[in-house]
């Protein structure tokens, strides 16, 4: 946990000012404790450890209604990628306007600042309408920029038939 800190100040955050479940998934109880021997986290904040199977990630992603990234370097975020291929409303850090400029803020996914994205989350939970939209968009910006099927026919364009 120790690389993942600051994602895990954002969810605790959120769990202290937000009265939803918020997990906290890759990471255990102790993990916590290690990295925050004296921060109780909160009961509303939840751990899913690390090595879970696709299935539970599946069920993860299928009852959340926002998904909570914040990118912190310029690589490919496979958190990011996921959480678009399950078609989730994401909001994330400014990162990913360097690392994906085809994904458009408010249509694709929220992109916030470190200073705000707790707020910012929060605003989102309570606006059904942006998360629909958000929702929408992750699943087109999956389908159109980032699908297998995709990435397989720019492949046999690039090698021939």
């Amino acid at each position: 946990m120790r690389y993942e800190k600051p994602h895990a100040v954002v969810l605790y955050q959120i769990a202290r000012k937000a009265n939803i479940d918020v997990i906290l998934a890759g990471s255990s109880l102790d993990d916590w404790r290690r990295v925050f021997p004296s921060l109780k986290p909160p009961l509303n904040l939840h751990f899913v450890g690390a090595g879970f199977s696709d299935s539970v990630l599946a069920k993860l992603y299928s009852k959340a209604r926002l998904f909570v990234t914040p990118i912190t370097n310029r690589s490919i975020s496979n958190r990011l990628l996921e959480g678009l291929f399950y078609g989730k409303p994401i909001i994330t850090t400014e990162v990913v306007k360097y690392i994906h400029p085809e994904l458009i803020h408010g249509v694709h996914v929220f992109v916030s600042t470190w200073n705000s994205i707790v707020d910012d989350a929060i605003m989102l939970l309570r606006n059904d309408d942006v998360l629909k939209k958000l929702e929408r968009g992750a699943k087109e910006a999956y389908n159109r920029f980032f699908s297998t099927r995709l990435n397989a026919e720019v492949v046999k364009k690039i090698v021939g038939d």
